[in-house]
Order: structure tokens, then sequence, then C-alpha cells
């Protein structure tokens, strides 16, 4: 399934954001920031989902990706009541589709 362009801008935004704001809070460190392991998991995560969004790779059949564009979809369905959500929900659910899931 092909990922329409306003969502492929829309993930390729969001995706970005929270690698930046998990790579800022990793550096930081100490008590308040993530766990290390985590964090290297998630920022991997973030970089898999990046290079495929971006086309430098195709999306990897990675459950673990899977499984978080997954869960991710469904927080964000159950988290805006559908209410503003038409976009994201879109586009989450057309990465999803991308990644075999």
């Amino acid at each position: 399934m092909e990922i329409a362009p306003e969502s492929r801008t829309f993930l390729v935004e969001m995706f970005t954001d929270l690698r930046d704001d998990l790579a800022e809070q990793a550096r930081a460190g100490g008590q308040a920031g993530p766990d290390p392991e985590q964090a290297t998991r998630d920022l991997a995560t973030y970089d898999t989902l990046l290079a495929g969004l971006t086309g430098r790779e195709a999306f990897p059949d990675d459950e673990r990706v899977r499984q978080y564009v997954t869960g991710l979809m469904r927080s964000t369905d159950e988290e805006n009541g559908y209410e503003q959500a038409v976009l994201e929900h879109r586009a989450l659910a057309e990465l999803a589709a991308a990644l075999g899931a």
C-alpha cells in the first residue's frame, strides 16, 4: 500500500520531532532521562521509519517496528476519540499497511 504524500509529510515531521526530543532527553541523561537501552531501541525505530518514509531505504520486515506503529495507531485513536485524528489515523494506518502490519 502506498502512503499518501500528505500522510508521508505528516509522519516524517512527527517521527523527526519524536526522535529529536528523545535524543535531547538521552543527552541530558540523569534520573529524569529515559532508560539508555530503551532510548537506543526507540531511536533505532525512529531512524528505521524515517529512512523508509524518506525513501532512503525500504521498510524493513521487522516485527518490533510493526508493533510500535500498531500500538501508536491504537493509542492515538483512543486519546483523540476520532475528533481530531483523521490525518494522524490515516497516516498511521497507511504506514502500518506499508509495513505489512
